[in-house]
């Protein structure tokens, strides 16, 4: 769960040394500061101490107690979202079938390939790989989205734009037969986001909070696909793809960055369009916002909601629900945990 596995003692060292050159900040100071915060409250991990720029004197010392690290976020992940609710929004197929009869709009389901399960009322069971390379070579509409029933962060969905990436995809399944994948429409992006961005889908993650019986709107950052990458997922910036921050009562768009952590950068504009982004208004943001608020209230167990929402040229489309939805973009762009300030006292 930690955002970069694979640091070790002599790759913080470096951070260090970065830290320093870029915020004057000296070794000792930040050895004290990152493991006070290690072992306070909020639990931030020492990459994690870097990834935010927390050494960075913008901040003060009650500011950077908040941070949420990803331990306190799988403690409040734990203490907010309980039952049975947790495993329908970590299954896109029973996601999909409790939001069925809602009048939500949802990406439409083409067909599913389970080879142990069954498909939801009016989508096609694809029971083996056989029919997987049947369907997609000659009775499937195009283009198709497919991803796991299973997944998060982007993991193996890819876009099918005719026959022959489907052929290639049910090849490729055969070194996967045992996961359910799920075909969807291809989203169309909204006009106005396709000027902007190109012509691929944009999203938004906006969390809510229920705290007192309704939710509520704490965050949202907007994910910007960028070069030929097929998803908006930031995957930690190591995607290439942009993230941004979204204001919640206009949907206008600031702090727009790539890269990862320490190396991040902020960017006016698009880098393949050219198109200023800052002081961007997303398009039906007010509609996205009401769509996710009443869907809420489909699943009372879960206290902290993650949405993930499209903007397309139909309106808002909700994508998914996640719980452990990850809350370190919204760190990064806001800057600072300063929005989720209603988890501070969360099982304290």
């Amino acid at each position: 769960m930690s955002y970069h596995r694979g640091m070790k003692a002599i790759g913080l060292f470096r951070e260090a040394l970065r830290a320093k050159r870029r915020f004057g900040v000296g070794l000792s100071r930040q050895a004290v500061e990152a493991t006070r915060l290690r072992w306070g409250a909020n639990r931030l991990d020492p990459w994690e101490y870097y990834f935010f720029a927390v050494c960075a004197p913008r901040y003060s010392p009650a500011e950077k107690r908040r941070f949420i690290g990803w331990r306190r976020e799988l403690e409040l992940d734990r203490l907010l979202n309980t039952g049975s609710e947790r495993d329908i929004a970590n299954d896109k197929l029973a996601f999909s079938a409790h939001l069925q009869d809602s009048g939500l709009p949802l990406a439409r389901i083409n067909a599913v390939y389970d080879p142990g399960g069954a498909a939801p009322a009016g989508v096609r069971r694809l029971a083996d790989i056989g029919e997987v390379h049947r369907w997609l070579t000659s009775a499937a509409t195009y283009p198709l989205f497919v991803k796991p029933v299973r997944g998060a962060r982007g993991w193996r969905a890819r876009v099918l734009r005719d026959p022959s990436d489907g052929a290639q995809f049910a090849a490729d399944l055969t070194a996967d037969a045992a996961r359910a994948y799920l075909f969807q429409d291809r989203l169309r992006t909204h006009p106005a986001v396709a000027a902007a961005c190109g012509d691929r889908l944009t999203s938004v993650r906006l969390v809510l909070f229920v705290g007192d019986g309704e939710p509520r709107p704490l965050s949202a950052v907007w994910r910007i696909p960028t070069g030929t990458n097929e998803t908006d997922n930031f995957s930690v910036g190591v995607s290439g793809n942009l993230i941004a921050a979204v204001d919640l009562e206009t949907g206008a768009i600031g702090n727009c960055i790539q890269g990862v952590g320490w190396r991040n950068r902020p960017l006016d504009r698009h880098p393949d369009t050219g198109v200023a982004l800052n002081g961007y208004e997303l398009p039906d943001w007010r509609q996205a916002v009401e769509i996710c608020l009443s869907a809420a209230g489909r699943f009372p167990q879960l206290r902290l909601q993650h949405w993930d929402v499209a903007l397309t040229d139909r309106g808002p489309v909700i994508l998914e629900l996640n719980v452990e939805g990850g809350l370190r973009t919204h760190q990064i762009v806001t800057p600072g945990p300063a929005l989720l300030r209603p988890l501070d006292e969360i099982g304290r």
